[in-house]
């Protein structure tokens, strides 16, 4: 629970700072959908936050139109998978949103992984024209499982 409340403490102050610079007006229903997106599971998608927000009514439109401005406010990081739904999924951006992840492009399946030296090969980076935040890398293949069952059906 404290952890929730550490992320929604830092996503406020990310909003609030993003609405004060760009002149826009703060929402009870916009606070009501972040409340709801530091509860849920990280990653998540569009349509699990939907539901999650069913029993406040908030429409699809506002969702969407929230979830647009918390990756504007550097509040959430959108990653697009292309494992089929072309769907997004989003993360709440507390300190580091570095993610590794290996996708089976059979099954869909996905696996978390860290690797020391690719964080530090890529962190030691210098960039000229960015000040990177975070990072993202997404190594696509066959996942054990699937590779099992292309051996046992090439098989018969």
């Amino acid at each position: 629970m404290q952890k929730i409340a550490r992320a929604y403490n830092l996503a406020q102050e990310k909003l609030a700072r993003y609405l004060r610079e760009n002149e826009k007006r703060p929402s009870k229903v916009r606070n009501m959908v972040l409340t709801q997106i530091c509860q849920l599971p990280q990653p998540f998608t569009a349509d699990q936050l939907l539901k999650a927000c069913e029993a406040d009514r908030i429409s699809v439109g506002t969702i969407y139109n929230s979830l647009e401005t918390f990756v504007d406010a550097n509040i959430l990081v959108a990653f697009e998978r292309q494992m089929g739904k072309n769907a997004a999924e989003y993360e709440l951006i507390t300190g580091s949103a570095n993610r590794m992840q290996i996708i089976c492009q059979k099954c869909g399946r996905v696996t978390n992984f860290t690797d020391k030296a690719i964080t530090t090969l890529i962190q030691d980076r210098k960039y000229s024209n960015l000040n990177m935040q975070h990072f993202s890398l997404f190594v696509y293949g066959e996942c054990k499982i699937c590779r099992k069952k292309t051996l046992k059906n090439n098989k018969e």
